[in-house]
């Protein structure tokens, strides 16, 4: 790696030539650093083009943007529509020497074989093993069969929000395993602001993506790097790094490692302000959710049962319970495998929702999210009711409408955006905002902080702070179970990028740091 005063510019970029994790924090340029970087290469008469880009759907039109701006010597193609329109993309400019294919995660894995996985057996047709394949695999079927981007003299892989390839036994991870280790590909980068999703563990998926050479089988570097303990039901499970071998492990990792914390880069951001609200369940949420937890059914007030299969499913239904009362959708009433559980009023988290928009005021523009979609329909009901004027993103609202929407939030035509966590927390841009509401969190801690940073982020310092309020239904799962475990996650993430440590050497404070572990402590006692 070496630092290249790109001069056209007037910015520093660095220029890594050769395989890397950035891992800079989320609204930082990570697409702009990788487009310049490419473009300096190539100015450098290095072998960069062409290139595959994947990215989540949402960023898929940026990344086109910011190529177009930042890198025009690469041409880039946008993979969308069908199966079949994509791949005729494909081989219509599979001569193009400056092509960038940008597809995104779910899709690459039509257009790739597979990466072999130990404890995962691949499907092979008869054509490519003849011996083992079997009779009845189509090619379409088998996973190691050459396909579109594989015949592509591939220079240059991109893998953007990179902790999406976190299980190795996913389809979509060994699809990207598979292009970054094409013969062929010189450079590979993986780009996320959350490399940890649970512990340390999880940094072997991208680490192997990028350098399999430094990191060539899971099981060996959990042997050397990770601590173990036992979990309650009897397994061993990963805690942390093994103290023993910590500094050894930091030695082979942070050559190919770049952090920025955005404190270093975007002093001019707000800072964040966290407060949460406790509500009461009403008595027959609170019925229904204390018979639900004892023992996995209840009777709901309509006289149907409402039975939870096992105690995972019995999470799921605590949860919503926590959010608001339910009933039972019938679509076939002889059938109950068709039977649905929907949420319906009353809701203290949605009165929660309008006492804070009474108290924040008309003036101000609020991003509401949870990760439920039924509970952010059922604050749109509301929010129309109340005659809140709103936009609304979820998974069910098209890319065009959801663009429309968004770009009505942030030019001042809506006082509200509701989005599910899942759909709108990333890529998206909501800096008319100056407060967040988690109605629910998911419990994925990288899904929340991405969520945060929809409205932390450049076009945000037109704010004196950005207030992020958590609303929790009091003596449920979400203090008990959720919380505690987010903590968690959120010291396995701080083990491996060490901001705090980072801020300290710059002479910055941690204050934003502690306070997001303070509050997350404070819930839990």
């Amino acid at each position: 790696m070496r630092l290249f005063d790109y001069q056209k510019t007037g910015l520093k970029f660095l220029v890594i030539a050769g395989n890397a994790i950035l891992a800079d924090e989320m609204g930082l340029g990570k697409t702009v650093t990788v487009a310049s970087a490419m473009r300096c290469l190539i100015e450098l008469k290095r072998d960069v083009l062409p290139a595959v880009v994947i990215c989540p759907n949402s960023t898929k039109r940026a990344w086109k943007r910011e190529l177009e701006r930042w890198c025009p010597a690469a041409t880039p193609y946008v993979l969308d529509g069908t199966v079949a329109r994509r791949r005729k993309m494909i081989v219509e400019n599979a001569d193009d020497s400056t092509a960038v294919f940008i597809v995104n995660i779910e899709a690459a894995r039509q257009f790739t074989r597979l990466a072999p996985y130990p404890s995962v057996a691949l499907r092979k047709c008869r054509e490519c093993d003849p011996h083992m394949g079997g009779e009845l695999v189509t090619a379409a079927q088998c996973e190691i069969h050459m396909r579109e981007f594989n015949r592509l003299p591939l220079r240059t892989v991109v893998f953007d929000e990179a902790h999406r390839m976190k299980d190795p036994k996913s389809k979509q991870t060994r699809a990207a395993w598979a292009l970054m280790h094409q013969r062929g590909v010189l450079t590979r980068w993986a780009l996320t602001g959350t490399p940890v999703a649970k512990h340390p563990g999880d940094v072997w998926s991208i680490a192997h993506g990028v350098r399999p050479l430094d990191f060539p089988t899971k099981t060996k570097f959990i042997d050397r790097y990770a601590l173990l303990s036992w979990n309650s039901f009897g397994g061993m499970e990963i805690v942390g790094l093994n103290p023993a071998t910590r500094d050894e492990f930091f030695k082979i990792f942070d050559p190919m490692f770049r952090r920025i914390p955005k404190e270093l880069v975007l002093k001019q951001l707000p800072p964040k302000i966290r407060t949460q609200r406790y509500v009461q369940l009403t008595p027959k949420q609170r019925k229904a959710y204390e018979e639900m937890a004892a023992g996995l059914l209840t009777r709901l007030e309509d006289g149907t049962l409402l039975v939870a299969k096992n105690n995972l499913t019995a999470h799921g239904r605590l949860l919503q319970l926590s959010s608001s009362y339910a009933e039972i959708l019938k679509v076939d009433e002889d059938d109950p495998h068709t039977w649905k559980v929907a949420l319906k009023d009353p809701s203290p988290k949605i009165d929660e929702v309008i006492a804070i928009l009474d108290d924040i005021g008309s003036d101000k523009q609020v991003a509401i999210c949870a990760a439920s979609r039924q509970l952010i329909e059922l604050t749109a009901a509301r929010l129309d009711k109340e005659k809140i004027s709103y936009g609304l993103i979820t998974g069910k609202v098209t890319t065009a409408e959801r663009d429309h929407q968004l770009q009505a939030f942030q030019d001042g035509k809506k006082r509200v955006v509701l989005f599910t966590i899942a759909a709108g927390g990333t890529g998206l841009t909501m800096t008319a905002a100056s407060t967040i509401v988690f109605m629910q969190r998911s419990w994925s801690m990288i899904e929340n902080k991405q969520a945060e940073d929809r409205v932390h982020r450049i076009g945000s310092e037109k704010h004196s702070s950005i207030n992020i309020i958590d609303i929790i239904a009091e003596d449920t799962i979400e203090e008990t179970h959720q919380l505690p475990k987010l903590f968690e996650k959120l010291e396995r993430l701080e083990e491996i990028v060490r901001d705090k440590e980072i801020l300290r050497r710059a002479g910055l404070t941690t204050v934003e740091l502690d306070n997001e572990e303070a509050v997350i402590m404070a819930s839990t006692v």
